[in-house]
């Protein structure tokens, strides 16, 4: 029968409460210890990651607001650019249509200036012409006995014309002075005789410069300060020219 010595149960007894104690106080407790602050960091670590989680999706979220924000300022950046684009076309093809009409006007007026002035010119010359033609034919057949009779009928023409209406801006006590110019000087008794003539025609005294110019060809020119009656051929010349560039 076994026997069983109470002594040897309590000192295992002991020993192994003693075991327990030493294992608890040694062992346990630390590995509880490191367990536990492992489980701290463990969930300091879940907690960092949540946050981290946290914040990566609200950087996330901001990202995908400015994305989309960004995406729609494109947006309307483009249609603005658009509609500046399409803005700035239509008002340069107006510009550039203002330009080519502004252009074709100025082009059928340079034309028909051109035109008008080449027609001018034409006529001018054709005027020219005619009278250089008519010219040299009167100095051709003009003689002294012709150009005697051109010169009588002027004077003759002068003399029996009311002149006093001519002298209407003179002031009263002035003489006012008249040019008689002739293709051929005068004898001093036909200056004499028409100075006194004129004076009584002209209803006051008046002063007479008696000049030549060959050009007249025949008959001649009474200047006074502002008119002139001219009944020289050069005169009626230029009028036949003047007349049949007008006709032209």
């Amino acid at each position: 029968m076994l026997e069983l010595n109470i002594s040897t149960i309590l000192l295992q007894m002991a020993n192994f409460f003693i075991l327990v104690f030493i294992l608890y106080r040694f062992l346990f407790k630390p590995v509880q210890n490191v367990l536990k602050k492992r489980e701290k960091e463990i969930t300091r670590s879940m907690d960092e990651a949540k946050i981290a989680q946290e914040a990566a999706e609200e950087t996330k979220k901001r990202f995908e607001e400015k994305t989309n924000n960004f995406e729609a300022e494109v947006t309307a950046r483009t249609n603005e650019a658009r509609i500046v684009i399409e803005r700035t076309r239509k008002q340069m093809l107006q510009e550039v249509q203002t330009k080519v009409e502004h252009l074709k006007a100025q082009t059928e007026e340079s034309l028909s200036q051109m035109q008008t002035k080449a027609v001018q010119h034409h006529k001018e010359k054709l005027g020219d012409l005619a009278s250089s033609f008519a010219k040299g034919m009167m100095n051709d057949i003009m003689n002294p006995k012709l150009e005697t009779a051109f010169k009588e009928e002027f004077i003759a023409r002068i003399l029996d014309m009311d002149l006093s209406h001519y002298f209407d801006d003179a002031q009263n006590g002035e003489k006012p002075n008249v040019r008689l110019i002739l293709p051929s000087p005068l004898q001093s008794d036909e200056k004499a005789d028409l100075e006194s003539t004129l004076n009584q025609r002209a209803g006051r005294p008046i002063s007479i410069l008696f000049e030549v110019e060959p050009n007249l060809i025949a008959g001649g020119i009474l200047r006074f300060e502002n008119e002139l009656i001219d009944g020289s051929i050069k005169g009626q010349i230029d009028r036949f020219k003047t007349q049949y560039q007008d006709k032209i």
